[in-house]
């Protein structure tokens, strides 16, 4: 027997998804729907949030998800990391405004304890100040977010959650009967006076379907909300080609290839606002990942017991710089090669209905470092090494009458095992095996109310640079001698780092209720509060000290010290989010607030990429129907304070931002959409980010579509 949404999971379908909200605004063309529910319709369909490999609406999953659909990129036409994310609740993208050295948090957990994937490959670069992902927005037709543990699925990196990214196809453009098509758009962007375009052609007919798509931008410094220039030179160039082919109604194969190359001219450390001079002077960079993913899916109509998707994948990532004052050359490679592959076989069990999601994996990054300055071309701070890893997980998903309280409890437990191995020329093998279960459920007494709760463990195996990390941390002045004498604190091998490892509790509730104050209009929440427990929290510790020797003659040897990873004993992390929407007629109000808090247990220490109290508002209004979009965004973030260091200290602020969206003509195919950001230019600072934010920009952009 197949398994089937009940009769309340179908009621529930047409009012679901109060979690899709989070990420971004629910506009009037979209039904102002936090589902996927079509412009116009009274009724939508179930959001399966492929991130979280079951076919539970957002609404019913228990946890905090959401999805950025295609629409919704078009309204916003982000251009990088910060512009893609920044409604998603509990995340935080640090690093300042420059696009290459942007970073990303998790529920107070670093980069890397988020999993990253680009249709199903795991996108592994990460570095301290070079970023973390290399795509162009431009060509994304979806986005989604899983909030919390999600090691049960996804093994190692994946402690506060999942980001998964997919690329635009020939189905998002085409509409019934039409089998070919292009698109074009056109942008312009005043903070750094970038201008943008993009093309794109796509087809499709019975057995297959298919898409290439180009986008361009140049762009210069970034006019900060201080009123300073931060140097920056942008010229980035991406593709994408992808295709589907129906070899049966039963087996198909696609395939997808993004390119990504950004010629840029930036200080060596592209984070913060660093004084450009002889230690972090200016840069040639060539940023460029190529990701090549294949996936193949058979599933037989006659059964419920197979269903396998199988996905092979590379993605390679480089940065290379060149320092033209010192003729020198510095590369950072990691390559990425896996295969995923799962069944989801759904049957009846005892009279329960029952989805079982079983599959393995396997993945390793190579990482290569060079230095033209060195005797052997090794690189500080670049290892040349291995990490191989190797998973099995199982979840299953179920629902049955919660007799004798009213209502349905939906069940999902979860367990993956996972064994990895690290190994490197400088130092050590690392090895271990971890098994990370979760066990979620969901209590719905009623159509419009939903409780949940969910208790799991996740980990993260220790990252190569991490363990083999060596050569020259960072240079200064003799502290006797001044320069051109210069001393160095170096780095230290630790092969027998411990993996993190996290235990997480979640409690949240959803709510939805029609006819709050008309009788059409709609209320949505939902929310959670988790606490997350921390134990061999990897960090980078710093011993700064001069020698003795430094300060009596011939004062030398001298050294500044030390730098090593080690596994602080334990940290506690807790926070909140809450997200709402109102949808009346042609007006939606959509909000979240959210805060991250953390400390060492043993110390009291603030620790942890921390959150104060954060949100934002939107109110969107829908002037002429298909035709005209107006709206506004107010974010806003309270003092932080949580820091041990003074000097990360950052005060509150509140942005607002004004955006409009026109169909000028009766077929719909060209749409302008315009936006002032930082309308008050407003000076402000995220956490951690080092530098004043982007100050007032203006930005349009015009786009056609055909399809014939």
């Amino acid at each position: 027997m197949a398994f089937t949404a009940s009769p309340l999971r179908l009621r529930t379908a047409l009012l679901a998804g109060a979690a899709a909200l989070a990420a971004a605004p629910a506009h009037a063309d979209t039904d102002a729907s936090l589902t996927d529910a079509q412009p116009g319709s009274e009724t939508s369909e179930v959001i399966v949030v492929r991130a979280t490999r079951t076919n539970l609406s957002n609404f019913d999953y228990p946890g905090l998800t959401s999805v950025i659909s295609l629409e919704q990129l078009e309204i916003e036409r982000p251009s990088d990391l910060a512009d893609t994310l920044r409604d998603v609740p509990g995340m935080e993208v640090s690093g300042g405004p420059r696009r290459t050295g942007q970073t990303l948090s998790m529920r107070g957990l670093s980069r890397q304890n988020v999993t990253l994937l680009l249709n199903g490959a795991r996108q592994n670069y990460a570095s301290a100040h070079d970023g973390v992902l290399f795509l162009d927005p431009g060509l994304l037709s979806r986005v989604e977010t899983v909030r919390g543990p999600a090691s049960a699925l996804y093994g190692s990196g994946a402690s506060g959650g999942v980001i998964a990214f997919e690329t635009a196809n020939a189905e998002d453009f085409l509409a019934d009967g039409e089998t070919f098509g292009a698109r074009a758009s056109v942008g312009y962007r005043s903070g750094n006076e970038e201008t943008r375009g993009s093309l794109a052609v796509f087809g499709r007919n019975d057995m297959a379907s298919g898409i290439a798509a180009v986008t361009a931008r140049q762009s210069g410094d970034i006019r900060l909300g201080s009123g300073d220039d931060l140097p920056s030179d942008d010229e980035l160039v991406s593709t994408l080609l992808g295709g589907e082919l129906r070899l049966t109604e039963e087996l198909t194969v696609s395939g997808s290839w993004m390119s990504f190359r950004n010629d840029v001219l930036e200080p060596n450390n592209g984070q913060g606002d660093a004084v450009v001079d002889g230690l972090n002077p200016l840069m040639r960079k060539d940023v460029a990942n190529d990701t090549f993913a294949g996936t193949v899916r058979f599933n037989p109509a006659a059964t419920g017991l197979v269903n396998i998707e199988a996905t092979l994948y590379r993605s390679e990532g480089a940065v290379d710089e060149f320092d033209p004052l010192a003729d020198r050359t510095v590369q950072r490679d990691l390559q990425t090669t896996g295969l995923r592959a799962e069944n989801r076989a759904e049957f009846a069990l005892g009279g329960l209905p029952v989805a079982l999601t079983f599959g393995g994996e396997w993945y390793e990054d190579e990482q290569t470092g060079f230095d033209s300055a060195t005797a052997d071309g090794s690189r500080g701070g670049v290892p040349t090494a291995t990490t191989t890893f190797y998973g099995a997980y199982a979840q299953a998903e179920t629902e049955f009458a919660a007799g004798p309280l009213p209502g349905t409890v939906i069940l999902l437990p979860g367990v993956r095992w996972d064994r990895f191995e690290s190994d490197s020329d400088i130092s050590g093998e690392n090895r271990d095996e971890k098994l990370s279960p979760r066990f979620a459920a969901t209590y719905a007494p009623t159509d419009s109310l939903r409780l949940f709760a969910s208790w799991a463990e996740a980990f993260r195996a220790p990252s190569l640079n991490e363990l083999y990390i060596d050569g020259t941390h960072f240079s200064l002045p003799h502290p006797i001698l001044g320069a051109p004498n210069f001393i160095t604190n170096e780095f230290i091998p630790n092969p027998d780092l411990r993996p993190e490892s996290t235990q997480t509790v979640e409690i949240g509730a959803g709510y939805v209720h029609r006819g709050l104050l008309t009788g059409d209009d709609r209320l949505e929440v939902k929310g959670a509060w988790f606490r997350t427990r921390a134990d061999d929290l990897i960090n980078l510790g710093v011993d700064f000290a001069f020698d003795p020797t430094c300060f009596a003659p011939p004062f030398a040897p001298c050294s500044a010290g030390v730098s090593y990873s080690e596994n602080l004993e334990s940290a506690e992390l807790s926070g909140f989010e809450v997200s709402a929407l109102y949808a009346n007629g042609p007006l939606t109000l959509s909000g979240a607030l959210y805060e991250v808090d953390g400390e060492n247990r043993i110390t009291g220490a603030p620790i942890g990429s921390l959150q104060p109290l954060m949100g934002w508002v939107r109110a969107d209004y829908e002037v002429l129907p298909g035709t005209l979009d107006l709206g506004g965004r107010l974010g806003f973030a309270g003092d932080f304070t949580r820091t041990s260091d003074p000097n990360a200290e950052r005060d509150g602020y509140a942005v607002l931002d004004l955006y409009a969206g026109w169909r000028p003509f009766a077929d719909r195919r060209v749409r302008v959409d315009a936006g002032v950001h930082n309308v008050f230019d407003e000076d402000y600072e995220r956490v951690f980010a080092g530098v004043s934010e982007q100050g007032r920009a203006f930005r349009i952009d015009v786009s056609w579509v055909g399809g014939w």
